[in-house]
């Protein structure tokens, strides 16, 4: 009753407009093959699947914690587990797909011990909530001047930092290819990973049905040696592209509403 009663709420919102706009720009650089009737009943989809992954989270972060292991499936913790065995942690990329925090407290909750680059937000009370979601199973790492300091100190205490890394990173960020146009990107997993030599795993998760989901994770291969700054680039634009494979397998389960693209 809660997913539907969530995802009624997010097709309130698309016909609303609710940054309507924006979701249909987003959809025309990423799916040019698309017709404008196509991308709306995608953009629509999209709308009702994230009405369900806020009524997962507002019920997740109460009581359905207990039950995760029944609504969420992992498939290929052995590769992190494979990396954590060498004892100096790993990375973990991912994107804002399917019920997103699930997947990351899952991870948690399988025994990976975890942390998770996470932004602020304007709301103090979203913020809390948000934070609230994964409760104690998951390390914070606030994003900001020392979240690099913070991220090697949890990798040196090998954990599997996580990073949503498909979000505007602004003038700091790294230009790389995503889904077909230059785009400002977090380079803190390619400049670790680059410098130190950090493993990366790629973390795809998707709704299999209204109220459960199957997360895959896998490797992510890494250029051999050269230029650091060139191996930086080149991790970037396979993180990229990873994340927009992702995207492309469940567009409608994408959250579509961040300006990702920026002049």
């Amino acid at each position: 009753m809660a997913l539907e009663v969530g995802a009624g709420i997010g097709a309130l919102g698309w016909l609303l407009r609710v940054r309507r706009p924006l979701v249909l720009a987003n959809l025309e650089q990423a799916l040019p093959a698309l017709s404008p009737r196509q991308r709306r009943r995608l953009g629509f989809r999209a709308a009702r699947n994230f009405g369900r992954v806020v009524a997962e989270f507002v019920r997740f972060s109460g009581h359905d914690r207990s039950r995760l292991e029944k609504y969420v499936t992992m498939h290929g913790l052995e590769h992190i587990r494979a990396a954590l065995e060498k004892g100096h942690g790993t990375i973990v990329v991912t994107a804002h797909v399917g019920s997103w925090a699930l997947y990351v407290t899952a991870l948690a909750s399988s025994g990976i011990p975890s942390a998770l680059l996470v932004g602020k937000q304007h709301n103090e009370k979203v913020d809390a909530f948000i934070l609230a979601i994964p409760g104690d199973a998951v390390q914070f790492i606030s994003k900001g001047r020392g979240a690099p300091r913070d991220i090697l100190r949890a990798l040196k205490e090998n954990r599997a930092v996580v990073m949503v890394a498909d979000q505007h990173s602004g003038p700091r960020g790294e230009m790389a290819p995503f889904l077909g146009r230059p785009a400002s990107t977090l380079p803190l997993p390619g400049a670790i990973a680059a410098r130190h030599g950090t493993p990366i795993c790629v973390l795809a998760g998707h709704r299999v049905t209204r109220g459960t989901h199957r997360v895959d994770i896998t490797p992510l291969e890494l250029p051999g040696s050269g230029d650091e700054d060139v191996r930086r680039h080149e991790i970037t634009v396979r993180c990229n592209q990873a994340i927009g494979e992702m995207i492309l397998a469940h567009p409608d389960q994408y959250f579509w509403y961040h300006r990702r693209w920026r002049e």
